[in-house]
């Protein structure tokens, strides 16, 4: 490949060579038509590797003219400018898989996990990876995705991501983790939120030292209580909607969207309505069952083929134990007060001894 240099230089002494002739009063229109036909090789040739630049990042399906809101983050000027505290090794995971995470400053739940352990919500990531290693098709779809402590290892493993959030800045702690290890093609990082139906909301937290627990309303919302926004206003897409944009056959899901899990997996996921198998769902509990559709929520989950599982140990909940889990249960399964902070969803096409890691 012609290097910008060499291509500068031929380009020189070409146009030289005409303006000499020229003076001379010796130039033949050949010449010209010849340095003509080079300047128009070089510009192609030069296109060409602009194109090759720009298909780095087109590994993933383009997306498709349907879902307009879909906010896709790509290139350079799309992201923060960012400072990481510092960028760490993950412990090995199921199958030996690591990666490297980049700490956000002033995140305390995962800053404190990732410098004293290397990992946050490890338990979650190692059962994500496993059900990745099982199902060797499938793409993995992160919504809720933080600072990407599913999304960077499971792109370690080389393997499809889709990563939502509604904060660039978390999209960017993702993007700069990825590159460390030159995964950044493996992931699509979407910069939406995520419910059952379309809108425009704003992301806000009562603590800004757990930006992880962002919540999301609408600008009357926000206004009529004296809020201040986390950050600028987001659209609102719909799992249906990131699904049509993904070509592998089975999907691997995560969700964790501070309450509204059951809106993101709606009746339509649930019932496998896009034409994708997802033997897989992880879902944060810990706010759900004081929401309206709760109820609703568990029987369409079952409904479409759906058993609920402890997240670590993978022994089966009844119906009726995860109607009883009480609301607002906070701590993480790691500090031993939490059998409920992340229910996994198999279906019944799955195995769940195969799957537990």
């Amino acid at each position: 490949m012609m290097s910008n240099l060499r291509k500068t230089i031929i380009f020189k002494i070409l146009i030289g060579g005409a303006l000499l002739y020229t003076l001379l009063g010796v130039v033949k229109q050949s010449y010209f038509d010849e340095v003509t036909e080079i300047l128009e090789h070089l510009k192609e040739q030069q296109n060409i590797d602009a194109s090759k630049e720009v298909k780095k990042l087109d590994k993933l399906k383009p997306l498709p003219p349907g879902v307009k809101d879909l906010k896709e983050l790509r290139y350079a000027g799309d992201f923060a400018q960012i400072e990481p505290e510092d960028c760490i090794d993950t412990p090995e995971f199921y199958g030996g898989v690591k990666a490297k995470v980049c700490i956000l400053p002033g995140e305390d739940y995962s800053q404190t996990k990732l410098k004293k352990e290397g990992a946050f919500e490890a338990e979650a990531v190692n059962s994500i990876v496993k059900a990745m290693t099982v199902y060797k098709d499938a793409t993995f779809l992160d919504c809720g995705a933080n600072i990407g402590m599913m999304s960077t290892v499971v792109a370690a493993m080389g393997r499809q991501v889709v990563s939502l959030d509604p904060l660039v800045e978390h999209l960017t702690y993702i993007r700069r983790s990825l590159e460390l290890l030159g995964n950044e093609n493996k992931a699509r990082l979407l910069n939406n939120a995520v419910s059952n139906e379309t809108g425009t909301l704003y992301p806000y937290t009562v603590d800004p030292a757990n930006k992880a627990a962002i919540q999301l309303f609408p600008e009357e919302y926000i206004k009529e209580h004296n809020l201040t926004p986390a950050g600028p206003a987001v659209k609102v897409v719909t799992v249906m909607d990131i699904l049509a944009t993904i070509d592998t056959p089975t999907v691997i899901l995560k969700v964790d969207v501070e309450s509204w899990e059951c809106r993101v997996v709606s009746t339509e996921v649930a019932h496998g309505e896009s034409g994708h198998f997802i033997p897989f769902i992880i879902m944060e509990w810990t706010m759900l069952p004081g929401m309206p559709e709760y109820a609703e929520c568990v029987g369409w989950l079952i409904d479409g083929g759906y058993k609920p599982y402890h997240m670590v140990r993978y022994t089966e909940f009844t119906m009726e134990e995860v109607l009883a889990i009480p609301n607002a249960n906070h701590h993480h399964f790691d500090t031993g007060d939490n059998e409920y902070h992340d229910i996994i969803w198999l279906h019944y096409l799955a195995d769940p001894v195969q799957l537990k890691p």
